[in-house]
């Protein structure tokens, strides 16, 4: 179980890491496509990383019939969502295409995805 916790620390060190090295190293106007790249890459694995603690936390404070294996599992694969969310939103940002509505529709598609993955009539082998 312990596993989780080590995997999710290390990406979250591994992709803030990523960030500063993307920040402090490369410059964007020489290499562009690099730098959007490693950005890119930073902010998945350190989403991914970090909101595994956050979900575990929500599942800890909520679901209270579930074994803490299942929790860990789910936190995980919920932390993987929302590290996709996270890309998404921030390629488009890049791309000028954001706004309002898109970014509702974005969160709304993520929340609707976690209720039918997560809901409570799905049985977890």
């Amino acid at each position: 179980m312990y596993l989780y916790h080590l995997a999710s620390a290390i990406k979250f060190a591994l992709g803030i890491a990523i960030i500063i090295i993307t920040y402090t190293s490369i410059n964007v106007y020489e290499d562009p496509i690099i730098g959007i790249a490693l950005a890119f890459l930073g902010i998945f694995i350190a989403a991914r990383g970090g909101s595994f603690y956050l979900f575990l936390g929500i599942q800890k404070l909520y679901q209270h019939k579930k074994t803490l294996l299942l929790m860990y599992k789910d936190s995980y694969k919920l932390s993987l969502l929302f590290g996709i969310y996270m890309v998404i939103n921030f390629l488009l940002i890049v791309l000028g295409w954001r706004n309002k509505f898109i970014g509702i529709l974005l969160l709304g598609g993520f929340v609707r995805i976690h209720i039918s993955l997560f809901g409570k009539d799905q049985s977890h082998e």
